[in-house]
Parts: structure tokens; sequence; C-alpha cells
């Protein structure tokens, strides 16, 4: 089990914590878990010290789980336990436990487990009594589990809302000294117009508070990024391309699509007017490397790097600095569940309202996308590829998670042919699994009709998934076969 999240709640005396349950593809169709037969494992230490432990199964669940045609499905039994582990001997008196699961089945109604500390007793193995045993079916997506454990307010203990991680504390102290909380700009393409992105947008952070999750994001930091940067005004600063034709990612849903928009209706400086307060850069305007914090050219500058993004929407890395700051991320729907614009309500077998597609950008860049508080939104397959890049296994596990837990029989035939899946195999098997566990006959003629693009040379990136398919799924239709073998020859 990974740790994904931690939260801390000062009016309950209370600590959440969220893992998920790592998975590999199976064999057969589906997945399973990696720690299948492995014994007693154990998570990190969470909360005050306490930590968990865990061990799957396979072996006949308690619970059988059959699909729709009464076919068995593999499934692996998960049990949980709580381990006190460094506060065992603390006198913390009765400590009150739940569990919340998601894509697990309960074999048991779910109880409330109580302990009282100091203890002599061990509930880390078997001998103790679990927090719980659940059933995981091979066809279901990534399982998440939430544990509370809550402490008796007669103890007066405070809890901060959440802990600072040593990294923020040490930027939050030194801003108390006058040194700055930002000293790198982002530059990040937000739009998309044919071929090409466009209307960069900016994003600052504190380039310390960026390091130590992963090599390949130090790298990209502190050797790509700075070495070809010089130090600048960051308000100043203005980005050279407003438009880049090789961003390599054609269906990122995070780029907004731009209908041409008049720049008199959206950008303050397209009469001739710039916006109070501010002046043009010039090269003069950068100085050399050194101290950031001291190198001020003007009253109240911020001096920093710069930094272009020419393969990163702006709205995923938004998504990711917030990510890398709090440990929260927030992904929003795939493309395709979203009802298509100006189609039809299936519901209530009407039109949808249409308008303009300037009004409606306006309505949308002067309105919230968040409530307060709540982490920006971002495109979880886009998330997906960026933390794939950059080596960040846990925001990689968590974009899966959600992009698995979308796919159903309506969108899975999208999905699984779609260019984001072509190039990742690991993603290729798992859709190939939930396609196998979903096969209908709305299945099999889309399956005929991607063969035939395939054979056509319209989707040549699909070939290895169809391939893949077919390989994965003993439920695919002989007729998927034959068809196949016909179209091939055909070529």
């Amino acid at each position: 089990m990974q740790n994904v999240t931690e939260q801390w709640t000062s009016t309950r005396t209370s600590v959440t914590s969220t893992f998920t349950l790592c998975l590999q593809p199976s064999p057969g169709a589906g997945q399973r878990p990696t720690s299948t037969g492995a014994g007693v494992q154990y998570t990190g230490v969470c909360g005050f010290g306490w930590r968990f432990s865990f061990r799957v199964d396979a072996q006949s669940a308690p619970a059988a789980v059959v699909d729709e045609a009464g076919n068995t499905i593999d499934s692996f039994q998960l049990q949980l336990f709580f381990d006190p582990h460094l506060i065992r001997s603390a006198s913390y008196g009765q400590v009150s436990l739940t569990v919340q699961v998601k894509n697990l089945i309960p074999v048991a109604p779910p109880a409330l487990f109580q302990l009282s500390l100091p203890q002599n007793s061990y509930y880390g193995d078997n001998s103790g009594s679990p927090l719980g045993s659940y059933v995981y079916a091979s066809t279901a997506s990534t399982p998440i589990i939430s544990i509370t454990v809550e402490f008796s307010d007669s103890l007066g203990i405070t809890l901060p809302g959440n802990p600072l991680e040593p990294r923020m504390e040490r930027a939050l102290e030194e801003s108390l000294t006058g040194k700055e909380l930002v000293d790198v700009k982002f530059y990040a393409f937000s739009r998309k117009r044919g071929d090409c992105v466009t209307h960069p947008l900016p994003l600052f952070a504190k380039s310390a508070l960026l390091q130590g999750f992963s090599d390949d994001l130090d790298a990209f930091v502190t050797e790509h990024g700075f070495s070809e940067s010089a130090i600048v005004d960051l308000d100043l600063h203005e980005p050279d391309e407003h438009s880049f034709d090789g961003y390599g990612y054609d269906s990122d849903s995070d780029l907004d699509l731009d209908w041409d928009l008049d720049l008199e209706d959206l950008d303050p400086e397209a009469d001739g007017e710039k916006p109070t307060g501010t002046t043009t850069i010039t090269p003069e305007a950068s100085v050399s490397d050194g101290d950031v914090s001291s190198r001020l050219t003007r009253t109240g500058a911020r001096m920093g790097r710069v930094i272009v993004l020419k393969d990163t929407a702006f709205r995923t890395w938004k998504a990711l600095l917030y990510y890398l700051y709090t440990r929260r991320v927030n992904f929003g729907r795939l493309k395709s569940e979203r009802r298509s614009f100006g189609g039809k309500d299936k519901k209530k077998g009407g039109a949808a309202t249409v308008c303009s597609p300037k009004s409606m950008y306006r309505l949308g860049d002067k309105a919230s996308p968040t409530e307060f508080g709540a982490a920006p939104v971002c495109s979880p397959k886009s998330m997906y590829r960026l933390a794939d890049k950059l080596g960040l296994e846990e925001l990689r596990v968590l974009a899966l998670a959600s992009i698995t837990s979308r796919l159903s029989e309506d969108n899975i035939l999208k999905e699984v042919f779609s260019f984001f899946t072509s190039m990742y195999p690991v993603i290729q098997e798992l859709e190939a699994g939930v396609l196998a566990s979903n096969f209908s006959d709305k299945a099999t003629k889309g399956l005929q009709e991607m063969t035939d693009k395939i054979c056509r040379g319209e989707k040549p990136y699909c070939a290895e998934t169809l391939l893949r398919i077919m390989h994965t799924s003993g439920k695919t239709p002989p007729e998927i076969f034959t068809y196949f073998s016909i179209k091939y020859a055909e070529i």
C-alpha cells in the first residue's frame, strides 16, 4: 500500500491516512496486487508514530465475486491491521479507528475499532484483531483505503490543520528575514490553435520547494532550467515565443481550444495601452549570477530565472506545483465522459443551449474554476504523462487510479484506442483487461471499425493496442480474429 495523503483535523483530534493498493497487470485479464503472497507488509510511519500492516492472499475469497454471466472473477483477500509502533507506550488512553474503502468489498459490515494506550499486546500481525478484511476483484479499479485514528478530546491535544514539511518551514523562516518566496517563473502554453500551442501564461514558485521529489525533476529545475537562463526581473519579463508547433501531445485536454479569439476582447494591451504600473523589460534588465535575493534593480523587484515549458500545459503544471506544495491533487473527468459541446441532452431529449465561444471564454476566464482552498483541476492523463516523465511515482499512481476509476463500458473503446494509451504499455494492458471485462455487441462492432481504420493507416499507433487486446482477452469473440485476419491480408 502506498500512502498518498494525510489529513490532520484539529476539531476532532484525528489523523486520516489515505492509501492506494499497488497493482500490476494480471497474467489473465485485469490486475493483481503487487504484494500478493508476500506475507505481512508495513506502511510508512503515520501520524504521531503509528503505522499499519496488511497482507494480501490469492486465496478463495470469503465472498464469491461473479460477473453478470455468473463467471467467477479472480479475487484477492486484503487484511488490515493497526500497529501502534512508536506510540505503543504513550498514555493516550482510548483510541478509535475507522476504515473507509473504495473499490473493495468488505467481508463484514464496517465497525468501529478501539484500543487503549499504552499497551503490551501487538495488533500488527495475524494474532491480533484486524481492522477489516476486504475482497479485491481483479477487474475492479485501484482500491483506495482511508483510515482515521481519533483520540479523546479529554487529552487536550491540539493538532495543526496540516503539519508543514521541513522545506516549507524553512522557506517561511527565510521569508522572515526578507528572502523572497519566489525565485523562478515558468511559462506554460494554455491554448491550442491548429497544430500550434499558444497563449503562454506565467506561474511562479520557489525552486527549493520543488526539489527532492525525484532526480528527473531536480535535474529539470536546477540543471536544464537554470543553466540556460539569466537572472531577470520576474515581474517585468515577457516570453519570447507566443506560439510553438512542436508540442508533441495533440490530444492534451488541459489545453483550451482557441476559437480565433479577438485580441481586443481579451488582451488589455491590444489597444496600445499597458496596464498601470508595468513597463517593458529590455536586455539590460538582466543581471549576472549571484545571490538572487540581493540583486535588486528597482524597489521591490523579484529577481530570479525563467523556464519556458514547451511540452506541458499551463493547467497541468499549475496542478503539479500545487501538488508539490500541498500533496493534494484534483483530477477532472476524462473527455470521453463529457457530453459534447452543442450536443443533445439525452435525459431531456432537446438540444443544448448554444452560445458564443468568445462569450463563454470571457465568462470562464472571470469565474474561478475551483472553490477557494480546493486543488486546481487537471486532466489525469495529462498529469500521468508529466509524472511519468519527471519520475514522480506517487503522483503517477494517483493519476493512474483516477483514469482507471473513470473507465466504463461507454468510454472504454475510445480510451483504449487513444493516442495517449498507445504511449504507455502499462495503460494498454490495464485498459485491455477492462475491455475484456465489458465485452458486448457494441464492443465487437467498435473493434471491427477500429480494425478498418488501422488497416487503412488512419490510426497506425493503435495497431499494437489491438494486438494486445487480442492477446490479452480470452473473451474476444472469434469473429474479431477472423475479421482482423481478412483485413490484414487485404493490405
